[in-house]
């Protein structure tokens, strides 16, 4: 995996690349496991979990669990009802 934070013009960037061997554990046991970035490696103050469901809705039932009334929730305006 390749992890790097960076400057593209004005904006900051996280750049993840993901080699055939992360892409291919994720899609061996969707739900069942994760890629971890830890945040001060790269210098952010959060962790970042890589997750995989073959779709939205199956993502969407594998994070449910863990959204409570305190979660912070951004919804994209580029998704449309």
């Amino acid at each position: 995996m390749l992890k790097a934070k960076m400057i593209v013009g004005t904006r900051e960037v996280l750049l993840l690349g993901l080699t055939f061997g992360n892409l291919d554990r994720l899609r061996a046991g969707p739900g069942d496991d994760h890629i971890v970035i830890e945040g001060d490696d790269i210098g952010i103050e959060f962790d970042i979990w890589i997750v995989a469901g073959e779709t939205e809705a199956a993502l969407e039932k594998l994070i449910a669990p863990g959204i409570g009334p305190d979660t912070k929730v951004n919804i994209s305006s580029r998704i449309k009802n």
